[in-house]
């Protein structure tokens, strides 16, 4: 689950879990990159 998700159920809930949950899965998102190739085709930049 993503960070988006853990605070919509915490929103819901109230869980003071999904909150930590949340906190961690922003700061985990904060430091990868993402898979996503924008817009460029799948392959893009490989020999």
């Amino acid at each position: 689950m993503n960070a988006r998700n853990y605070w919509e159920l915490f929103m819901e809930t109230g869980a003071p879990e999904m909150y930590l949950l949340y906190q961690q899965a922003r700061k985990s998102e904060e430091n990868h990159v993402s898979d996503h190739p924008g817009d460029r085709p799948a392959g893009y930049g490989l020999q």
